[in-house]
Formats: structure tokens, sequence, C-alpha cells
């Protein structure tokens, strides 16, 4: 009969989704350590990987960044959800003054305003 494994390695595996080299590396550990942990367990280890895994932000290309006290945090740089929307917002906004000016540079664009304002009366 095999050998059941731990609660470590369902954690490991299951839920945090590492391999055994990445567990290692996390938790500073060799691959033989976590492949005994798989076995014997280690309930430190277990929480040091539920840890690590709420903080860091497994998607490619995010490397580096990581979670802290519900900000978005890269080496000295820290964002909150106020200010990244903040941010998008402002973006639309930029976007938006852009596509307008460039409709306004066009003839098309001139010739909309500069009727719009013969018929205000304006000049």
């Amino acid at each position: 009969m095999a050998k059941r494994k731990s609660s470590f390695y369902h954690v490991r595996w299951n839920r945090v989704g590492l391999n055994e080299e990445r567990a290692a590396e996390v938790l500073g550990v060799s691959v033989e350590e976590v492949r005994r942990f798989d076995l014997e367990g280690n309930p430190l280890g277990e929480r040091v990987l539920l840890l690590w895994d709420r903080k860091h932000v497994g998607v490619e290309g995010w490397d580096g960044f990581v979670f802290t006290r519900g900000k978005l945090k890269y080496k000295s740089h820290l964002w909150s959800a106020k200010s990244l929307l903040l941010w998008r917002d402002q973006t639309d906004e930029i976007e938006r003054l852009q596509a307008e000016l460039t409709h306004l540079r066009s003839w098309k664009g001139l010739a909309g305003e500069a009727v719009q304002k013969i018929k205000t009366g304006r000049r």
C-alpha cells in the first residue's frame, strides 16, 4: 500500500501549486527536505507556503510584485486600489482628449467647429 501524503503535500501541490524545486526555493531548504516534508509533514512550512501564496502575485510578467496590507508593492513603489483606479480614470480621460484633439485637427473637425461658431454667432 502506498504511503499517504501529508497535509504539507496537499497544501504545497493542491492549494499553492508549487513543485518541489519552487517550494524548496520559497522555504529556503533543499528539495530533499521538501520531499521529507511531503511524507512526514511540516505545519510551520504549510503556514509559510499559505502566507507566501496570499502575498505572491502568481501571474507571468508580475515577478517581484507582492500584496502587502491591502496594497500592491513592487520594490519601493506602493499602490492602493484607489490610486490604481484614479490612474485608470486619468488615462481614460487623456485618451478621450487626445481623440478629440485628433478630430479637431482634421478638416472635418475644423469645418464642424467653424459651422458651430457661425450658427451660434461667435467669431
